[in-house]
């Protein structure tokens, strides 16, 4: 994957994180094996449905791991 970026929008008021993959599908390949070897772990704290999104995001509750949206069921 290659993080690229930054955006031409901006917007007058607020703040903005560029950061847009660009997806390589033999690195992702690499990825998956690393994971499937046990040589690479993911660290998932909470997993939350898209409509949950806000709430989860905006919870005072922190958990070590990332946080995962689940955009589809």
């Amino acid at each position: 994957m290659t993080a690229v970026g930054p955006t031409d929008i901006r917007p007058a008021d607020g703040l903005v994180v560029d950061f847009v993959v660009e997806v390589d599908r033999a690195q992702i390949s690499e990825i998956v094996q690393r994971v499937r070897d046990g040589r690479l772990r993911t660290n998932i704290g909470k997993i939350s449905s898209l409509d949950n999104a806000v709430a989860t995001f905006n919870s005072t509750e922190r958990r070590a791991g990332k946080t995962v949206i689940r955009v589809f069921p």
